[in-house]
């Protein structure tokens, strides 16, 4: 029927687009740029027997022989993760667990997220090229128009290997990793060299100085660009607040189990979406797509948690919004007192416990998108768990009013699989059908 419908072959043969091309490293240099030696000592030294080398997809060609260098030194054999649960620049504890891994190696571009687990990691980071002659000289262009002791290098961690080079040959600059724990910018001029729009951006927005200016030494030839607030960014946060209000069933998106406090936050947007009345559905699927989200109709917005780095955020693909934590907190909360960021962590930790709601329990205000009317009003309910999957809520009138959990899959057809334990006799395992679901062999076409 392939009138009707695409061939399997299609699907079977189709090639995957990577966002970065391919790396295939000569051998020759493979035990230099991945610090082979390094990460055998480290293992070494601290008796792990179970290491996990990850690795991003497109730094995958050269896994084969990292690991086979590391296992001929160590004697021992070590695991390849081939695959991250969630982000690939965040230490994949999930994947590690599969194997009771007591170590893991990072290999690649890492995000400035606080880590969660406590399984003991190493980061080994790519080693890109950088004329540092050059550099210099475009700082030497700046250096006169602004004070010397503010003026601050961040290198990104692709060229944190030029770290005592550049301290050598800049002299009128301190120079800083991005992956220091106690890095502070603030009011400060930083020169960023990177590659990466948006750690820039959140270097921006996250870290406040008083200017940033992006060197990108891949786009040759390289200059100091100054770096602007994308307006259209602060504005869709409005909009997005204003979708936020009008929500009625939140969908809070878990992506990350990597990020130091992410359960924390979890709280934090369910109890702002119970302060407000507003129903919320705690959401696992792995990496996020349209498809998975797709099929919860019944969402009207959905609030992801996860890392700084993920591009999610700014994609227009998915059939509801997709918001952050700030968002959420900026629009239920009107004791919020916090600059955008992408990283909660940047301001978990200052929030006022005490909610301010923006409402009073009576009042109601006109959506900005949709011109109704609108209830804000917070919830004035005690909920109980009962006997059965159903939640008893008792109102501040006395009245009593029950809550399902997913209640909306009682108006669906199809409700998803169900085991029917006790209700279905127990049979010995037949033949099944050969082929794939759009043709099976015992078919006719």
């Amino acid at each position: 029927m392939p009138q009707f419908s695409t061939h399997e072959l299609v699907s079977l043969e189709k090639d995957v687009e990577s966002k970065k091309p391919l790396v295939v490293t000569n051998p020759k240099v493979i035990d230099g740029l991945y610090e082979v030696q390094k990460c055998a000592e480290w293992i070494t030294k601290n008796s792990f027997q179970k290491v996990c080398l990850q690795f991003p997809d497109h730094l995958l060609p050269d896994s084969t022989d990292v690991a086979l260098k590391l296992q001929g030194i160590l004697a021992q054999s070590v695991y390849v993760l081939g695959d991250t649960s969630y982000e690939s620049c965040c230490i994949d504890y999930v994947a590690a667990a599969h194997v009771d891994a007591d170590a893991i190696i990072h290999f690649g571009p890492t995000c400035f997220s606080k880590t969660s687990g406590d399984v003991p990691y190493l980061n080994i980071y790519e080693k890109h090229p950088l004329q540092v002659e050059h550099l210099e000289a475009e700082i030497s262009q700046i250096v006169n128009s602004v004070e010397g002791k503010d003026l601050v290098i961040v290198l990104d961690d692709a060229y944190i290997h030029y770290f005592d080079a550049l301290r050598q040959r800049v002299k009128n600059a301190a120079v800083h990793k991005i992956v220091e724990d106690t890095l502070d910018v603030a009011n400060k001029n930083v020169v960023f060299i990177s590659e990466n729009q948006r750690k820039l951006m959140n270097i921006g927005l996250g870290f406040k100085p008083k200017t940033l200016y992006l060197y990108d030494p891949s786009k040759p030839p390289s200059e100091l660009t100054l770096f602007q607030e994308d307006q259209k960014i602060l504005k869709r946060r409005y909009f997005l607040m204003e979708k936020i209000r009008d929500a009625r069933t939140i969908g809070i998106v878990i992506g990350t189990l990597g990020v130091k406090n992410y359960l924390k936050i979890i709280e934090r947007v369910k109890n702002l979406a119970i302060a407000y009345g507003k129903k919320y559905y705690l959401i696992s699927v792995g990496k996020p797509t349209v498809a998975k989200l797709a099929n919860l109709g019944e969402i009207d917005i959905y609030v992801m948690i996860t890392c700084a780095m993920n591009e999610i955020y700014d994609s227009r693909d998915f059939y509801k919004p997709i918001v952050t934590p700030y968002d959420v907190e900026v629009a239920l909360n009107s004791n919020a007192r916090i600059h955008f960021t992408y990283d909660y962590n940047s301001y978990l930790n200052n929030l006022d416990e005490k909610l301010g709601l923006a409402k009073n329990e009576n009042e109601t205000d006109v959506s900005l998108l949709t011109g109704k009317l609108r209830s804000n009003a917070p919830a004035n309910e005690n909920i109980e768990e009962s006997s059965s999957d159903s939640q008893v809520a008792v109102k501040g009138n006395g009245s009593l009013s029950v809550y399902f959990g997913a209640g909306y899959l009682s108006d669906r057809f199809w409700k998803g699989l169900e085991q029917n334990l006790g209700a279905t006799d127990v049979k010995l395992a037949e033949k099944g059908r050969n082929g794939i679901a759009q043709g099976y062999d015992n078919e006719t076409h």
